[in-house]
């Protein structure tokens, strides 16, 4: 299947919240559309733009399209360093969720939404949807997830992993400790991202495949200042449950009763393959058909599927999804 979109705007609006405005991007169909709404959420140390290339094509396969920019990050308001590092956990965060989904509803009253979830983001939706009380979604998407268990140990073992491979590869030369700069850092919650430099982020989040411009883009565009340390020690202990995800989201209204889409990528050097195998088996084991859970594996990708080379099929796998079409 191959989608080509019309001209089409990405259009950045803002909403309001108790806590401070909300960055929410959005693109919609040329015609109203009666399908169901996308509310898209980006992980760690990015922003909505992550997915403004997805979201026209999104927008031209009919499906009115948004993504958000979580508190700190984008063009959201921006909490403190100290409240951002230490007291912005993941429930924090789903209170932005909760602002977007609200304003989305508020816009197509009599259409449930589906959610679309990256890295962090995949992990919050699954938390939201495990402890919130509200009408069910109409599904949900997960890209290069954070899993149900957490995974902190094993996603720091794979972030640690990549900087030492990038340290053996590339070794800095020595040089003398600026300690009145360091210090000035230290008392200002000022910490090294671990993405700060164009090999960290290919390192981490790219394939060798991906080209410098779209490094350096994601850079430029969508990389945040900071990000909450809270959030990653959170993730050391289970999230969220299956049956409960899967309880909050209305299969009926979806062709063939699909539910739950997990995408994972071949390059992934953040999220180990092992717990993604496992997050689609503990959903599969509750699952009431075939169709109603599914996994698809993107080749040649690295963790940023909506930025790296497989990002035209990542849209198409989940248009096809979407539609009811075998992924």
């Amino acid at each position: 299947m191959t989608l080509v979109p019309k001209p089409k705007q990405v259009e950045s609006t803002f909403i309001s919240t108790s806590s401070g405005t909300l960055e929410l991007l959005s693109s919609l169909p040329h015609s109203p559309s009666q399908q169901s709404p996308l509310l898209c959420i980006h992980g760690a140390h990015c922003s909505a733009n992550c997915y403004s290339a997805l979201l026209p094509l999104f927008a031209a396969a009919g499906y009115p399209s948004y993504a958000l920019s979580l508190r700190g990050h984008g063009k959201s308001w921006q909490p403190s360093t100290f409240t951002f590092h230490f007291l912005t956990g993941m429930d924090v965060y789903i209170s932005d969720v909760h602002s977007a989904l609200d304003h989305i509803t508020s816009l197509h009253p009599d259409i449930p939404c589906i959610l679309i979830g990256h890295s962090m983001g995949g992990g919050l939706l699954q938390r939201a949807l495990t402890t919130w009380k509200r009408p069910r979604i109409a599904g949900l998407v997960l890209l290069t997830s954070a899993p149900l268990s957490g995974g902190g140990m094993d996603v720091a073992r794979k972030w640690n992993g990549a900087e030492a491979a990038l340290a053996t590869a590339q070794p800095a030369a020595p040089r003398p400790r600026a300690w009145v700069p360091w210090l000035r850092s230290f008392f200002r919650f000022e910490f090294s991202t671990g993405v700060d430099t164009p090999a960290q982020v290919r390192n981490k989040f790219f394939s060798d495949e991906a080209s410098d411009e779209v490094v350096a883009g994601w850079i430029r565009d969508s990389k945040s200042r900071l990000e909450s340390l809270r959030v990653p020690v959170e993730m050391f202990w289970p999230i969220a449950d299956a049956e409960k995800v899967l309880e909050s989201i209305d299969g009926e209204i979806r062709p063939r009763g699909r539910k739950v889409l997990c995408v994972s990528a071949e390059k992934d050097a953040l999220i180990p393959q092992e717990l993604l195998k496992e997050d689609f088996d503990a959903y599969r084991r509750l699952a009431q058909g075939e169709e109603e859970v599914l996994q698809v594996q993107l080749s040649r990708s690295g963790h940023h599927v909506m930025l790296d080379v497989a990002r035209e099929r990542c849209v198409e796998v989940i248009v096809s999804w979407l539609r009811g079409m075998d992924v």
